[in-house]
């Protein structure tokens, strides 16, 4: 196998003929980043928040979960 081949674009053009438009030659979803984009710094943070408080609720309920399993 040439090095070439093994670089992920070399991958993702062997592999993925059908070519998401969604997604770079990385396979990062590029919509998620332009959306992100689109918003204004207010939007933004309040997103991140939203996603960091819902982060540490999920946190949380594993913790009591692992909890009551061990008792």
């Amino acid at each position: 196998m040439s090095e070439e081949r093994v670089t992920l674009e070399a991958y993702t053009k062997t592999v993925d003929t059908w070519k998401n438009t969604n997604e770079d030659e990385r396979g990062v979803d590029v919509g998620q980043i332009r959306a992100q984009l689109n918003l204004t710094v207010a939007e933004r943070v309040r997103q991140m928040v939203h996603s960091a408080n819902v982060f540490m609720t999920v946190q949380e309920n594993a913790r009591r979960f692992r909890e009551a399993q061990t008792q």
